[in-house]
């Protein structure tokens, strides 16, 4: 138990700190539940579980924590749009930081910092998962600090302390069932037959998790324990506030271009719709096939509609959670042969619930003696037959190499019938996707820049070939353009808001000067 009563010890120094550094206030428990919380989202862009976790936790916060808690509240932290909250002790200090000239935030967030990096290595490792979600969380507090006028210095390179993954310390998805089924059948004192890979979940854990940076995490009623075993419990629920079938098709709608595919994707909603209506009313139904073929060249979007056809589907009730996981060869296929269909498996677990979105999917079988390829795509052909109300899975890539691919493999074939096909952007829907950058980041052009930045976006549609960059290409031309700008205004003696907002001329030759002609 020593290193678990280490980090606890570090803990408690840490919540000593922040009630010397701020005495008049009652921070209560709210430092441990931050760490905690922390500590789960770290954990959980691992996917896997290890058991040091759940005695981790029961050490820390005093309390017996079973697999079932933690992984729960590991799914709900590990959610990519689900952000940490700035927690009300960081913000008084910083506060008292603008009063007095302090430091406390910056001492706070290397303090902090020590104590995680510990969490995450409590089971012998510290992966590359671990290290990004850990620096997304310290990142966090800083850009919080910098927008209240503190400077807080992010901690050093994190990559340099990453190791390999101690496989032997996690347990496999079949061994974490059978524990949760006879915890579960301990607890009702009787054997019970659990549907696979469901987990009864008894109580949950209390986690400060936002939708989104700046929004308010909201509370659901979850299954509990007796008031004696249960702490009170806050989780995040799966389903996103305010969207609605109605609101996501009207995201869609608000994409620049993309008309063919727009109109793809409600005539998809329609069908499903009214096959539903057929089936409630007992009628006979067509056998669907919710799987899509994204075709089309790079950065016309593919991901982003994949990203709201699985919300959708969520909406239609196709599937019962609706995330996307994207991924391609690099995150499927591995070193030797026999360790990819576990590779791809656990990817696969991910996206269970949701939409498996492969991007450039034609290279899983680039070669007729990729035996690696091959038993990635074996792998996912066998789950979307086992979990056919889980799991939805589209591949995207070039028209000509997906086609290929689809025919290449008669299992493909069978369980991808609906193609959509996303075409290049013009040029003036490319000058539409930069003005876009310009208004979601505070900037404008003037009227000269615009005309200049629409004759090169027309030019390089026209010369366009299968590299055609698309949006990617108005993406960096406006990250060069703001950069040019930031050279042009940094020295001057007085900086207009108009100086810091416009984008000219000047500005934009420098961009398409560094960008393909």
């Amino acid at each position: 138990m020593e290193k678990y009563t280490e980090i606890k010890a570090e803990l408690n120094n840490f919540t000593s700190f922040l009630r010397d550094a701020i005495p008049e206030s009652e921070f209560g428990d709210a430092p441990t539940l931050y760490y905690i919380s922390a500590a789960l989202k770290i954990w959980g862009s691992n996917v896997l579980y290890s058991p040091d976790y759940g005695t981790l936790l029961s050490c820390v916060a005093d309390t017996s924590y079973t697999i079932e808690q933690v992984v729960t509240a590991m799914s709900c932290c590990s959610d990519t749009e689900r952000k940490l909250m700035v927690p009300e002790f960081f913000e008084k200090l910083v506060e008292r930081d603008k009063q007095t000239g302090g430091n406390l935030a910056q001492a706070c967030v290397e303090k902090l910092n020590a104590l995680l990096v510990s969490t995450a290595m409590i089971n012998g490792d510290f992966t590359v998962e671990e290290a990004n979600c850990l620096s997304e969380i310290m990142s966090g507090l800083s850009r919080y600090a910098l927008a209240a006028g503190v400077t807080v210095d992010e901690p050093l390179d994190y990559h340099a302390k990453i190791t390999e993954k101690n496989e032997s310390s996690y347990l496999q998805n079949d061994a974490l069932v059978k524990a949760a089924r006879k915890h579960t059948a301990q607890k009702n004192d009787e054997p019970q037959e659990a549907p696979s890979g469901d987990v009864t979940i008894p109580v949950t854990i209390h986690v400060n998790l936002t939708a989104s940076e700046g929004s308010t995490a909201q509370s659901v009623d979850t299954q509990a324990a007796s008031p004696e075993e249960t702490p009170t419990m806050t989780q995040v629920p799966q389903g996103k506030d305010g969207e609605t079938l109605e609101s996501l098709l009207a995201e869609l709608d608000d994409l620049v271009g993309l008309s063919g595919v727009k109109q793809d994707v409600h005539s998809l909603m329609n069908f499903i719709k009214v096959t539903k209506i057929r089936e409630q009313r007992g009628m006979r139904v067509p056998t669907i096939s919710y799987h899509l073929v994204f075709t089309g060249n790079p950065g016309t979007g593919k991901t982003t509609v994949a990203r709201l056809v699985a919300k959708l589907y969520y909406q239609m009730g196709i599937l019962p959670q609706g995330q996307l996981v994207e991924t391609d060869r690099s995150s499927l296929v591995a070193g030797y042969l026999g360790q990819t269909a576990m590779k791809t498996q656990k990817v696969i677990q991910q996206a269970m619930g949701g939409v498996l979105f492969i991007d450039e999917a034609y290279s899983l079988a680039g070669e007729t003696d990729d035996s690696y390829g091959q038993e990635a795509i074996e792998t996912i052909l066998k789950a979307m037959e086992d979990h056919r109300d889980e799991l939805v899975v589209i591949v995207a890539g070039y028209t000509e190499l997906m086609h290929k691919f689809i025919e290449s493999n008669p299992g493909l074939s069978s369980r991808f019938s609906k193609y959509i096909e996303f075409p290049d952007y013009s040029g003036e829907e490319l000058l539409s996707i930069f003005e876009g950058f310009c208004a979601k980041n505070g900037y404008a052009l003037d009227e000269n820049a615009t005309a200049m930045l629409k004759a090169n976006f027309e030019r390089l549609f026209e010369r366009r070939d299968e590299h055609f960059g698309n949006a990617r290409t108005a993406r960096n031309i406006f990250e060069k353009a703001i950069n040019a700008q930031a050279d042009r205004i940094a020295n001057l003696q007085n900086i207009s808001d108009s100086d810091l907002e416009l984008i000219t001329t000047a500005d934009i030759s420098t961009a398409i000067g560094g960008a393909a002609q």
